[in-house]
């Protein structure tokens, strides 16, 4: 009985149990009296809930013709063959590829015109106006000239409509990634900037800030196709789920927000050569600073920043929520690009960049479409880190959309393929003045609510956009730059609901709450980059605590049934005398065997203190008389049949996977059990797990016959096993048995 769970013997131990038949059904232990838990299982077992004579998995595998599985790398391998080798097999295989790549092969040819093309002029023009004021605004919040937002809003939608499986998604600009780029754009650009230096060093010539955006672009192409290639796309997963939106990303935004708005402060009260704090505690500084300079500010400017606050709340909250509600009028005004028009023409007259007002404008803005220029390959590595933060956010808040709408229109969007397709709009994006894009949720709920159909509204919005660059660009010259500050601001406002979603998690998850504010604190007070790298951490961390620290049960069978369930959940259980089930609701892993083992003794210590470890009268006489001798009750006294008759059953049920760790931890929770008289049994083990076992020679150290397809088949072999051995359930009333008190004076072992 002193086997070492290091040194397995040649041959499994056979425990010591009497052969039974069990295609015999289980007789009752009396043939008359009252109705029992006991008697009422063992009817259950009897009756047509159980359909076969209770097994062990070896006999349940050899009856029901069990088919081991093939190696899975070398199904992953077959199938990553296929994937590449399949499409030049045939024409149908090939045709099927070409549309799998550029889906509007597939859905253009079978465009409804007559029921979609009206919805989806009106939406895509709807969505085009919209891009207007947003992408001059994120583009000086991206620090590249105005010109480049209709750029960024005119191409890459066309791109995205040929290769995208989203029917809503907007692409173009963001806030929160044009910030991450401008914060790029600022390191190699600015002198005042504490990298500066550092970032121009080894180059012969300091980039342009358009050169920087541009190759940011393409890296994070690059990075796309990677994650496409490698089938990465899984990695968002990480990446907590609540209600559609992704935890870390939320907590995130939200906090990269505040950074916008901090940013726009300062155009929209008109301050000049402002100090800016980057790194820890940056965003507090920057505060103080602006704070510091405020008998600095332009009072014209701040009156028209005032104005244009009040002007887009109005429009937005007030005026847009009672067309709703009276007209019924699906629609939404662009408040936004109304503003722009009449500020622009008010400054175009009153000369608002001249004394006395000085109120910064827009400037020139040329009205043609530029030549494409190569990228400079020679920051990119410098790039590689902005380019994979912007890359995860782009992806995370991208696929995130796309799935919600999808799902509120019934349509498959292939995640796979919205890497490919952020991929290559961001590879053509990337030789023409365009700062990286993404998709906007303001944009993208537009979009939905004014009923569009297809990606081809994204043309119409292209077009519209493109008439604006060639004819009407110039025109907005005049207009006051803080009035693209109030537009960002006011943008912002939405966003800041999301601490709403604080509310919701607390009752749900604590941890998925601690993560949304450690991404939000860690965004505000280090900084955005350093932020998300935090947060994302943070979030693998929680989740490997989850699995290092899971719940243990000790389950019983609800009365009257076949069912076994957790005593602390269910009242109505019964335990079963010298029987004890065990559940661990976790992959055994090196991260918790420790936790495991502990859980183990845990549960044996509670099972030991209840009157369920007893079975034999005997024995229970035993127990007295030894403990009023003062001799105590010693294992060894028992001879080995009585010894095993104690059962306790692992419910694998919850062992999705089981490392060497976790094989070393149950054989030595194997040994254990053995050294102190218990039989186990491993009940519920998942196929792959019991040919982990196989492969690495557990059944060399525990015999299969200790395996069990179900609880069921475990507690019913058990019971047989007690019947067998002529073991009689103790009955007996709490109140006049001395057994407790007996327990609680003679420790047991």
């Amino acid at each position: 009985m002193g086997t070492s769970p290091t040194d397995p013997p040649t041959a499994a131990p056979t425990d010591v149990v009497i052969p039974i038949d069990t295609s015999e059904k289980i007789a009752s232990v009396e043939s008359t009296g009252a109705s029992t838990p006991t008697r009422d299982f063992e009817a259950a077992i009897n009756g047509t809930a159980l359909a076969r004579p209770p097994m062990n998995q070896e006999q349940f595998d050899n009856q029901y013709e069990y088919k081991p599985d093939h190696s899975e790398l070398k199904r992953r391998l077959k199938k990553t063959g296929r994937r590449y080798i399949d499409p030049f097999t045939s024409c149908a295989a090939f045709k099927h590829a070409l549309f799998g790549f550029i889906p509007i092969l597939e859905w253009l040819p079978n465009y409804n015109f007559k029921s979609y093309i009206i919805d989806d002029i009106l939406g895509g023009i709807t969505v085009g106006v919209m891009h207007v004021p947003q992408g001059i605004a994120y583009a000086l919040l991206a620090k590249v000239s105005a010109v480049s937002g209709l750029y960024t809003s005119f191409l890459p939608p066309l791109i995205y409509t040929v290769f995208g499986t989203s029917r809503h998604n907007s692409i173009g600009s963001f806030a929160v990634v044009s910030l991450m780029c401008g914060m790029a754009v600022d390191r190699f650009t600015d002198p005042s900037n504490k990298n500066y230096e550092e970032a121009i060093s080894s180059l012969a010539e300091p980039p342009s800030a358009q050169e920087v955006a541009s190759s940011l672009t393409l890296l994070i192409s690059f990075i796309n196709f990677a994650m496409a290639i490698l089938r990465l796309d899984f990695l968002t997963t990480y990446f907590s789920d609540q209600a559609n939106n992704e935890i870390v990303v939320a907590g995130f935004t939200t906090a990269a927000s505040i950074h916008v708005l901090i940013s726009q402060v300062k155009d929209a009260v008109g301050i000049t050569n402002l100090t800016k704090h980057d790194g820890v505690f940056g965003l507090p500084w920057n505060v103080y600073e602006i704070a510091k300079r405020i008998p600095d500010v332009n009072l014209y400017t701040c009156a028209i920043s005032l104005f244009c606050i009040i002007f887009l709340l109005l429009g937005k909250e007030v005026v847009t929520v009672q067309l709703k509600k009276r007209c019924n009028f699906k629609y939404t005004l662009p408040f936004e690009l109304i503003l722009i028009i009449m500020t622009t023409l008010v400054s175009y007259f009153c000369n608002f960049a001249s004394d006395p007002f000085d109120v910064a404008v827009v400037g020139k803005i040329p009205t043609e479409i530029p030549m494409p220029a190569v990228p400079r390959f020679d920051i990119m590595y410098k790039l590689l880190p902005d380019a994979l933060a912007i890359t995860i956010v782009v992806y995370a808040v991208h696929i995130s959309l796309a799935k919600m709408f999808a799902k509120k229109q019934s349509y498959e969007i292939d995640a796979n393929q919205e890497l490919i397709a952020l991929g290559i709009t961001s590879v053509a994006s990337s030789f023409f003045p365009i700062y990286p894009v993404a998709c906007s949720l303001g944009r993208t709920l537009l979009n939905f609510q004014v009923g569009t159909k297809t990606l081809l509204s994204n043309v119409f919005s292209s077009i519209l956009l493109l008439s604006i660059i060639l004819f009407l660009g110039a025109y907005f010259g005049p207009l006051p730059m803080p009035v693209l500050s109030c537009i960002v601001i006011v943008a912002l406002t939405g966003i800041f609901n999301k601490f709403n979603d604080l509310r919701l998690l607390w009752p749900v998850s604590k941890i998925d709450f601690s993560i949304w504010v450690v991404s939000f604190l860690a965004t505000v007070f280090i900084d955005v980059t350093p932020g998300l790298a935090i947060s994302i951490c943070y979030a693998l961390f929680t989740t490997i605590a989850r699995e290092q620290w899971p719940r243990w049960h000790l389950l019983g069978n609800v009365h009257g049934t076949l069912d076994f369930k957790d005593s602390e959940r269910y009242e109505d259980v019964f335990f079963f005398h010298a029987i004890c089930i065990f559940r661990f609701d976790s992959p055994l892993l090196f991260t918790n065997v420790d936790r495991f083992k502990k859980c183990i003794a845990k549960a044996m210590n509670q099972w030991e203190r209840s009157h369920e470890y007893y079975v034999f009268r005997v024995e229970r006489t035993k127990i007295l008389t030894d403990a009023m001798e003062g001799g105590g009750f010693k294992e060894e006294e028992v001879d080995e049949g009585e010894a095993l008759s104690r059962h306790f059953i692992v419910d694998c049920s919850g062992f999705t996977f089981v490392d060497y760790m976790g094989v070393s931890a149950l054989k030595e929770v194997y040994v254990e059990m053995r050294n102190r008289g218990v039989l186990v049994y491993f009940a519920a083990s998942k196929a792959p797990v019991r040919d982990l076992f196989s492969k690495c020679g557990f059944y060399d150290f525990v015999a299969k016959e200790n395996f069990y397809p179900s609880i069921r088949d475990a507690v019913a072999i058990a019971r047989l096993r007690q019947k067998a051995r002529g073991q009689q359930d103790v009955q007996y009333s709490l109140e006049h048995d001395r057994l407790s008190e007996i327990m609680s004076i003679v420790p047991m072992h």
